[in-house]
Order: structure tokens, then C-alpha cells, then sequence
């Protein structure tokens, strides 16, 4: 296992996140995401929206509309 040992700045950032966090080089390029954890109160409130008849999006609606926001 390779070990990277974050610098003071680094660790302030990571504990100020609050969803996943995506790791890149000095280009920007992607070289992975850290997912994190979830907890009770996560999985409560996914149930909650699951349970609720609010009106749901499939996803190839959500995919289709994405798209034509790249359309001029």
C-alpha cells in the first residue's frame, strides 16, 4: 500500500469537506475520488425521498436534459 502523507493545508481542506472528494495533479487531471461515509441520518433521508410521492426524474431525463446544456 503506498502511504501520502498531507501537508497541514491539505487535512484543513479535507476535514472542511462535507460530500466526496476528488483528487487531481498539478494539471487537473482526475486521479480518483474519495467518497464519505455514510451515515444514519443519510440513509434516513434517502428513505424519506423514496418513501415521499414528490415528482422523480428518470435518468435518462436528467441525462437528456444535461445535454442540452451543452447545446448552444
Amino acid at each position: 500500500m503506498i502511504r501520502i502523507v498531507a501537508t497541514a493545508e491539505q487535512i484543513r481542506r479535507l476535514n472542511e469537506a462535507d460530500d466526496g472528494i476528488e483528487l487531481v495533479d498539478e494539471t487537473g487531471k482526475r486521479l480518483g475520488v474519495v467518497a464519505r461515509e455514510i451515515d444514519l441520518e443519510d440513509l434516513r433521508l434517502a428513505r424519506a425521498r423514496l418513501e415521499s410521492d414528490q415528482p422523480r426524474l428518470s435518468y435518462t431525463a436528467v441525462l437528456d436534459h444535461l445535454h442540452g446544456l451543452e447545446t448552444p
